[in-house]
This record gives C-alpha cells, structure tokens and sequence, in this order.
C-alpha cells in the first residue's frame, strides 16, 4: 500500500504539453489511527510524502537556475509557469503533511503512547527540516532575483541612485505596487522608449511580481515552520505531563498499597492486644472465681464444726 503511494506521487507528467508540468494528485489515507497500523500506515504516508516534497524542492532549484539564465523573455515566462505550478503543488503537499500530523497527534487515551510519540516526533521533525530547506530555496532564489532586479533597473536607468533601487526593492518585498518602475519609464527618453521602452518595464514588472511571490512565499513558510515547531514543543510538554502523571498514579499506588499493608499489620496487633486483653481478664476473671470459691468453701467447712461442739455440750 505504502509503495503504491510514492509509486504514485513519483509518477511522472504526460507528454501531451510540452514544457509544461502536469501536477501529480494528492492521494490521501483511509485509515484508523486509533489503531496501530493505520497509525503506522499514516506515518508512513507523511514519510512518503515529504520525500516527494524534498523532489519538488529540488526541481524548483532547478527551475530556478534555468529562469535566471534564460535568453529571452519567452522562455523565461515558460520556465516561470513550470516554476508556480511546481510550487503552487509542492505548497498543497506540505498543507497535506501539516493536517495529517495533527491527525496523528498523540494522547493520553492512546495505550501505545511511548511508540506514538516516538514515530510523531521523528516525522515532525524530518517535516520540519523539509520546511526550513525550502525555506532558504527561496531565500536564496529571492537575493539572486534582487540582483537581478537591479540589473534591469540600472538598464532602464543608468542615473538610478542606490537609494531608489533598494525602495524599488522593498517595495517589491513589501507587495507593493511597482511605482518606481512606472516612474522609471516615464524619466526614459523617447528614444529609449521606442528602443526598449515596453519591454524593459514587462521585465522590471515581472521581476517585481517573482519578488513580492517569494516575501509572501518566505513568510508563510517561516509561519508553517513556527506553527509545526510549537506543536512539536507542546507535545513533548503533554507527554511529559501525562508521563509525570503517570509516575504519580504508580507512586499513589505504591503508597497506598503500603498504608493498606500497615493498617493490615496494624490491625492484626490490634487484634492480638485485643486477645491478649481478653486473655487477661479471663485469668482475672477465673482467679476472681477460685478465690471466692475458696472463700466460701472455708465459710461452709467452719460453720459445721461449730455444730458439733454445741451437740456434744448438750449431752453432757
């Protein structure tokens, strides 16, 4: 089941459009992760998955190379198209891993949880190291097409000053509109317009775009990347405060089942002092019983004798 999942996802694009790339479908699971081969089986999807993620990257670096190196304009658009579908689906697959993740998170109900939080935590982790290389993809990719940038802006105008281009830059960073590259084009001569006017500005406008894309790219994988780390981080903090519940639950245990032990043996001296008390007082009791029959024994014998010797009187 796991091979035909990345069997799929590694397939590759039809031929039928050259140059272009055909988006892969995202397959998702079926299984019970209350269980622990669907757990297992969802683990090893996220794996599979985040394989594929690690190919995608590696095509968008390549695709990016062949943009910044590209001839004409023609050829740097198509390899652009490539570019956003390969990382408008890369960016569907790493929204995939993330809900899949959460949907494996362990807790307390799970009886396997010392496996679960095993298995969670190393792909948690593996994702987010993923995210972080694709992080600097674009970090990387985003410096080399400021450089660019520039370049096109130093040709449509040579008297540009570095404090105009590094604007032109932030606010390409910043999603803003392209005014400086509007305001270039209208400092251009006519003779530069009729030259290079319309294209210069497509350029310096599609560059502006590739910059704005990959700020707002960065800045949702730098919040993917903080959103998995504190799910990672807080799950260690509930495990450890169900672990430390447990060991609390055993120690009660323990100490109850000493306290049950002592009032046990408690209760057996108890019960002996009171057998012992009892014995006691009936050796009181049977020596109380003896003395009084002693008593009443020399009262009854002395009591006859003085009979006899008033009978004896009288017949005298």
């Amino acid at each position: 089941m796991s091979v035909d999942r990345l069997a799929e996802l590694n397939r590759p694009a039809p031929a039928h459009q050259p140059g272009r790339y055909e988006m892969r479908p995202l397959l998702s699971t079926q299984s019970d992760v209350n269980s622990m081969d669907g757990f297992l089986n969802e683990v090893s999807h996220i794996q599979e998955t985040v394989r594929a993620i690690n190919e995608n990257i590696t095509r968008i670096q390549g695709y990016q190379s062949s943009m910044l190196q590209a001839a004409d304009a023609r050829e740097e658009a198509r390899i652009r198209s490539n570019l956003d579908d390969m990382t408008n689906e890369t960016q569907q697959m790493m929204t995939h891993v993330k809900q899949k993740i959460k949907e494996i998170e362990p807790t307390s109900r799970h009886s396997d949880l010392a496996i679960r939080k095993n298995q969670f935590s190393n792909v948690t982790k593996s994702f987010l190291d993923t995210i972080s290389r694709h992080r600097q993809v674009a970090v990387d990719f985003q410096k080399a097409e400021s450089r660019q940038y520039e370049r096109q802006i130093r040709i449509a105008n040579p008297n540009a000053t570095p404090d105009e281009i590094n604007q032109a830059i932030s606010q390409a960073e910043q999603g803003r509109p392209a005014v400086f590259a509007q305001q270039l084009m209208q400092s251009m001569t006519s003779e530069q317009r009729r030259y290079e006017g319309q294209q210069t500005l497509d350029a310096v406008q599609e560059r502006h775009e590739d910059i704005r894309r990959l700020a707002k790219s960065v800045e949702e994988l730098s919040a993917l990347f903080e959103e998995m780390q504190f799910l990672l981080e807080n799950q260690g903090k509930v495990l450890e405060t169900i672990e430390e519940s447990s060991y609390q639950v055993v120690g009660d245990l323990e100490k109850g089942h000493q306290d049950v032990g002592k009032a046990i043996h408690s209760a057996r001296l108890t019960r002996r002092k009171k057998w012992i008390c009892f014995g006691i007082f009936m050796v009181i009791v049977i020596i109380v019983v003896i003395v009084v029959a002693v008593q009443v024994t020399s009262h009854s014998g002395g009591g006859g004798g003085g009979n006899q010797d008033n009978g004896g009187g009288s017949q005298q």
